[in-house]
């Protein structure tokens, strides 16, 4: 019955870590754009001065003599939120390296009358523009990405291994995987952030997704008491 006990905690364990590890890996990190009238109008104007054409200038001036920018733009949804994990990070990432581009559909863009496609268009020009002018340094970065999501897959596995088989450091490696990919995907998120508010317009927020949260928690909590179980489990032994 002892030894029973014993199996079955290891069992549980190993389970949560596997749950843990599901949840850290595919909960997202939400991005989200609060006023897309105001960024996709700063985007616009953005262009305009940039690329110098006059007659998107004559075009922009007319539609503010007319006073017609706003309904335009009160065509497009007042808020954008497109969710971030790394599951959705690496299908993104394989996407660009296939195609040497990202699409409305990978970023969620709204395309529903020709005023949404005008303007995702338009993003996703300065966003591709900004993607092609640092091709190198951006498929760098996309190998290290894809290392260290298989490394974090890897050492999740190998915690739960551990555990499973009764061993106290499982505790170390089992912390090092949850806190280290939370704390990865929060830079992450971060650092593309302030990339994608250098080619487009700041005014772009995150939230942490709860079960994200759910997931750091079951992998720390578990870490903590499975030291505490497995002394007293063996010694039941």
């Amino acid at each position: 019955m002892k030894k029973f006990a014993s199996i079955l905690f290891r069992l549980i364990f190993t389970a949560t870590v596997c749950i843990s590890g599901f949840l850290l890996l595919e909960s997202p990190i939400t991005v989200n754009v609060q006023n897309v009238r105001g960024m996709a109008q700063t985007v616009i104007k953005k262009s305009v001065n940039n690329t110098g054409d006059s007659r998107l200038k004559g075009t922009l001036k007319l539609a503010k003599d007319f006073g017609v920018e706003d309904k335009i733009l009160e065509q497009l949804p007042k808020k954008y939120h497109n969710d971030m994990s790394y599951v959705s990070l690496y299908n993104l990432s394989v996407t660009y390296q296939e195609n040497g581009e990202v699409s409305a559909k990978n970023l969620s863009f709204p395309e529903n009358n020709e005023v949404q496609k005008a303007v995702s268009n338009l993003l996703l020009n300065k966003i591709n523009n900004g993607l092609n002018e640092n091709k190198d340094k951006v498929n760098q970065t996309i190998s290290i990405f894809h290392y260290c999501l298989f490394a974090t897959i890897l050492v999740f596995i190998l915690a739960a291994l551990l555990m499973l088989f009764g061993k106290y450091w499982a505790s170390i490696i089992l912390l090092v995987a949850a806190i280290g990919s939370f704390g990865a995907l929060q830079f992450l998120a971060n650092q593309l952030v302030q990339w994608l508010e250098s080619n487009t317009a700041p005014g772009i927020t995150l939230t942490t997704s709860p079960i994200l949260w759910v997931g750091l928690a079951l992998g720390f909590i578990a870490a903590l008491i499975w030291p505490v179980i497995l002394k007293l489990t063996k010694k039941e032994d």
